[in-house]
Formats: C-alpha cells, sequence, structure tokens
C-alpha cells in the first residue's frame, strides 16, 4: 500500500517538476534525449555481472579495490562500505569538457551520482543514478530537469557522458571479473 502511494507521489512530483522546469524532458525510446536511459522516470545504468566462483568476501574486496582506483574527485565519497552484506555506496563525481566549435560553445560539465554497487552469490549489480548536473558551480539539477539553450550542445553533452558512464560499468567488470593476483 505505502509502496503504490509513495509511487504514485513521487510520479505526481516528478512531472510537476518536469514543467516547473521550463522544458520538459525529451524521452525517445526509453532513453533521456534519446541518449540516456530511463527508468521510472529517472537516469539509471545498470550492469549486472556473474564472477563465477569467487567468494562474496571477495568479490566485495575486488569491486572495493576498482572503484577506488577509479574515482579521483576530492568529493567522491563512499558512505557505506559492508563486507557482510557486501554493499558498496558512494556519491561520484563525473567531468565532460565538450571541445569548442562552430556549432557548439563548449565548456566543462561536472556530474554527480550515487554509484551503488551489490555483491552476492557470485554476482554484483552495479547501479548508477541520482545523476545530477552542477550548474554554474553552486546548485545541482537532476539531469531530467536539466536545460540549456543549444540542442546540439546538449547532446554532444549526453552522448559524452553516456560514453564514460558505460566506460566506468566495463571498467568495473573488467577489474572484478579478471581480477589479477599478485
Amino acid at each position: 500500500m505505502y509502496t503504490v502511494a509513495l509511487g504514485l507521489l513521487m510520479t505526481c512530483l516528478s512531472s510537476v517538476s518536469y514543467e516547473l522546469a521550463g522544458c520538459p524532458p525529451v524521452i525517445t525510446n526509453g532513453k533521456l534525449h534519446g541518449i540516456l536511459p530511463v527508468v521510472f522516470q529517472k537516469v539509471t545504468y545498470t550492469d549486472i555481472a556473474d564472477c563465477g566462483s569467487v567468494s562474496q568476501a571477495d568479490l566485495f574486496r575486488r569491486a572495493r579495490l576498482s572503484v577506488v582506483q577509479s574515482c579521483h574527485s576530492a568529493n567522491d565519497t563512499f558512505s557505506l562500505s559492508d563486507k557482510e552484506t557486501g554493499d558498496l555506496v558512494g556519491r561520484v563525481s563525473q567531468e565532460i569538457t565538450v571541445p569548442r566549435s562552430e556549432s557548439s560553445a563548449g565548456g566543462v560539465y561536472t556530474f554527480h551520482y550515487s554509484f551503488v554497487i551489490e555483491c552476492t552469490n557470485r554476482k554484483y549489480r552495479a547501479t548508477i543514478t541520482q545523476i545530477d548536473v552542477q550548474d554554474n558551480g553552486t546548485k545541482s539539477i537532476p539531469i531530467e530537469l536539466y536545460c540549456q539553450k543549444n540542442p546540439t550542445d546538449l547532446q554532444a553533452v549526453y552522448s559524452e557522458l553516456d560514453l564514460q558512464l558505460k566506460s566506468k560499468l566495463a571498467s568495473l567488470q573488467e577489474n572484478v571479473k579478471n581480477y589479477k593476483p599478485f
């Protein structure tokens, strides 16, 4: 009952916030602007990997090492790192640079997102969600509400973000599944 009510409330709030943003999101084939995957009205990336006969403790250790090595910003934090449950949860930054061109003003864009890794039964599930755009270095805007005057710039930024987030998930999978012991 509460889940249904919460879902309806979130749907209503999301719809209202889209309209308040002044530019409703363009979702095509389940993707924001045809690029970023949308699940339940939120841009979300998920990767599930079977890692063979690896113990949960070793799987968690590999995931934690990979994440620590791939996160470089001083603002990146991991508020939960529980080897008992196999959960690793953090808030991570991603910077995108779009070069200036005749059709694009270019610029540097900073995104913050939740990165959740759950390790269990020789598998892990990595989820990237709650993506925010750092606007003018001060406030964060959910990516679903982010507007830009130039749609070409927005397409370039979203394409690069999509590429980098997919690369982060692929790198995690490579580092966890094919871990090279010393």
